[in-house]
């Protein structure tokens, strides 16, 4: 059985500085190892979208790889904070609800799920659920189960459009199935007109397919101490630092230019989509 076709299951463990988080038993890593969970949804996904500043009424969210729930709950915390969203919608992909029930069995260790203590149950034992506030303001959840290869295979209109794509699935060295060309091109059909794309990776083959897929990419911020993450969005001028035409040049010379499960007939199709690509206009 390959891992794609594994359910996940989780561990306590510690991130360098001591920080508790767990760590994914199959693959032996440990989720958000440099910061710690909460600490990095919020400096990596949440100050890099634009949920805080949003005027919008509606808001759409993609947590791709919910693990043990950060992106979700640092997401959530964010809506209530921003009074301008009346409707925050989060649709989490995984194949199943592991890392929600190991982070409800050690919540102690995590308070930042404080805020979040009502609907953690909710989220474990339901798929899909609409939450009122107090002030009348809606939070939707929806779960989409199983192999996402196949969930963002679905039609567009079959979720609603995202405004930000939390992309946190395991890495591409241990999961390269999930970070190939024909998985973003699919998610790009599910992506609201003014979307952005966050994830932690900074590999050129994950950059590489964004660009393909017709998105405009750029650096993120440092991830821990790891190399800086990648934003990808539909309009190059919502880049705060877009890669110049020197990241084509390592591309087209990197021995590292495609996931380990990308198809031959797919790669020929990359290259000449990034060798003319609209974001080397602007320079």
């Amino acid at each position: 059985m390959s891992l794609k076709d594994q359910g996940n299951k989780y561990i306590l463990a510690n991130t360098c500085s001591g920080i508790p988080t767990f760590k994914h038993i199959e693959t032996n890593e440990i989720l958000h190892g440099q910061v710690g969970p909460y600490q990095e949804a919020i400096h990596l996904y949440v100050n890099h979208s634009n949920i805080l500043n949003t005027q919008s009424p509606e808001f759409v969210v993609y947590d791709l790889g919910m693990g043990c729930g950060a992106q979700l709950i640092a997401m959530y915390q964010s809506f209530l904070n921003n009074l301008n969203i009346k409707k925050l919608t989060i649709v989490s992909f995984d194949l199943e609800k592991e890392g929600l029930i190991a982070l409800q069995e050690n919540i102690h260790l995590f308070p930042y799920v404080n805020e979040f203590m009502e609907l953690l149950p909710l989220c474990i034992s339901q798929n899909n659920f609409v939450h009122k506030l107090h002030d009348g303001r809606i939070f939707e959840w929806n779960f989409i189960e199983g192999d996402f290869c196949k969930t963002i295979l679905k039609p567009k209109g079959t979720y609603p459009l995202a405004d930000v794509v939390c992309y946190d699935f395991f890495s591409p060295a241990s999961h390269p199935h999930l970070w190939t060309y024909q998985i973003f091109t699919n998610l790009n059909l599910h992506l609201s007109n003014n979307a952005k794309m966050i994830t932690y990776s900074s590999a050129t083959c994950i950059r590489a397919v964004m660009f393909a897929s017709g998105l405009y990419v750029g650096f993120g911020p440092l991830s821990g101490k790891k190399s800086k993450s990648t934003v990808a969005t539909k309009i190059f001028q919502d880049l705060a630092e877009p890669l110049t035409l020197e990241w084509k040049k390592t591309f087209l010379r990197s021995e590292a230019k495609f996931s380990l499960e990308e198809k031959e007939q797919n790669k020929d199709k990359i290259v000449n989509l990034i060798d003319n690509h609209l974001q080397w206009s602007f320079f």
